[in-house]
C-alpha cells in the first residue's frame, strides 16, 4: 500500500503535507530479507498507474523480485493514512483500500511457479481478509507449496477492521492445516482463539491445535517465545530490547524476517532465530517507514547488544 504519514507533532486533520512511503506486511518481510542477502520474490496485484508503479519500484529497489506481480489497469492502490503520535497519544491509522487491485485479484491469473522452487512461502492473515479472491490466491500458493514440499510460514497478523475473530478463525483454518512456522502476537491469540496466559503456555496450545512444527508467540515488552513439536513441553524465550522508538509500524514484520533469516539456515536453533527477530524488530522501530532498512552487518551488531541471551523455559 501507499502510506501517507503526518510529520511528528502534526495531527492528520490539520496536516498541510504528508510523507509518502510504501508498506505492507508481506512486502515488509520481503524487503527486510532481501536486504539481509536473501533471494526473495513478492507477488501481488497492483494498479497500472503511477502509484502501482511506485510500489513495485520501491520494493524492487531493495532487491526483491517483483516480476510475478499482476497488473490491473482498472483498479486502485490501497492507501493508509497514519496520524503519527507520541506518548501518551498513540499513533492511529485510517485505511482506504476497498476495491484495491489485490482485493479484486483473479486467482486464476496467479503464477505459482516461483513457489515450487522456493525454500519457504510466507503468508499473513491480512491478505485472506481482504476479499474472497485474495483468500483464494493464498490458498493456491499454499497448495502449490505443500505439493512441492515447501515450508509455509504464516503470521496471523489479525486486523479487526478487516474481519471478525470468528471470520478469522474460519478463514485461517485451511492455511493453518499446512503451516510449518506459525507467528502469532499474544493479543491476536486472545482475540482470535480466546487463548490467555503466559506466552509460552499460549504457544504450546497453538502448537497442539495446529500442525505447525514451530510456533512463535510475540509479547511486546515481554519478548518472544518459541516452541517446537520435537520438544513440546519446553520453550525458548528471548527478552525484548530497550528501544527509543521512532516508528513502531512494521516491527512485527521485521521480527518475522529476522527469525526466518536464521531459521532458513538452521531450523533447530530457535535461540538464534529469536535473537535475530528481536534485534531486527528493535532496529526497525528506530527507522521511519514500514521497511526495515537494515544490513546484515547492522543486524549482527544489534544481536550482540541484546540484553540477555535466549533461555530455555521448562513447563
Amino acid at each position: 500500500m501507499v502510506r501517507l504519514s503526518t510529520p511528528s507533532g502534526i495531527r492528520l486533520e490539520s496536516a498541510g503535507s504528508l510523507d509518502v512511503t510504501i508498506g505492507g506486511a508481506e512486502s515488509n518481510v520481503a524487503v527486510a530479507l532481501a536486504r539481509l542477502g536473501r533471494s526473495v520474490a513478492w507477488t501481488s496485484a497492483l494498479p497500472g498507474n503511477a502509484l502501482g508503479r511506485r510500489i513495485a519500484r520501491e520494493i524492487a529497489m531493495h532487491g526483491v523480485d517483483v516480476s510475478s506481480v499482476l497488473w490491473d489497469d482498472d483498479a486502485r492502490a490501497g492507501v493508509y493514512f497514519m496520524d503519527t503520535g507520541s506518548m501518551p497519544r498513540p499513533t492511529r491509522v485510517v485505511y482506504d483500500r476497498a476495491g484495491s487491485a489485490l482485493a479484486r485479484i483473479d486467482p486464476d491469473r496467479l503464477d505459482t511457479t516461483l513457489v515450487r522452487s522456493a525454500r519457504a512461502l510466507h503468508l499473513t492473515g491480512i491478505t485472506p481478509a481482504l476479499s474472497d479472491g485474495a483468500a483464494a490466491c493464498c490458498a493456491r500458493l499454499a497448495d502449490a507449496a505443500q505439493a512441492a514440499g515447501v515450508p509455509i510460514t504464516l503470521d496471523v497478523n489479525y486486523r479487526g477492521r478487516l474481519w471478525s475473530a470468528e471470520s478469522a478463525r474460519v478463514g485461517l483454518a485451511s492455511l493453518l492445516a499446512g503451516v510449518t512456522v506459525l507467528f502469532c502476537g499474544i493479543e491476536d491469540a486472545a482475540t482470535v482463539w480466546g487463548l490467555t496466559g503466559e506466552p509460552a503456555d499460549v504457544a504450546r496450545v497453538l502448537l497442539r491445535q495446529s500442525v505447525a512444527q514451530t510456533v512463535v508467540v510475540t509479547a511486546g515488552s515481554r519478548g518472544a517465545v518459541a516452541v517446537t513439536r520435537d520438544a513440546p513441553d519446553g520453550a525458548v524465550h528471548q527478552a525484548a530490547s530497550a528501544v527509543e522508538a521512532v516508528d513502531p509500524v512494521g516491527a512485527g514484520d521485521a521480527f518475522a524476517a529476522g527469525f526466518l533469516h536464521c531459521w532458513l539456515d538452521d531450523r533447530d536453533d530457535l535461540a538464534s532465530a529469536l535473537r535475530s527477530g528481536v534485534a531486527l524488530a528493535s532496529l526497525k522501530m528506530t527507522i521511519s517507514g514500514d521497511f526495515a532498512l537494515v544490513t546484515a552487518d547492522e543486524l549482527t551488531e544489534a544481536i550482540a547488544l541484546l540484553d540477555g541471551a535466549a533461555r530455555e523455559i521448562d513447563r
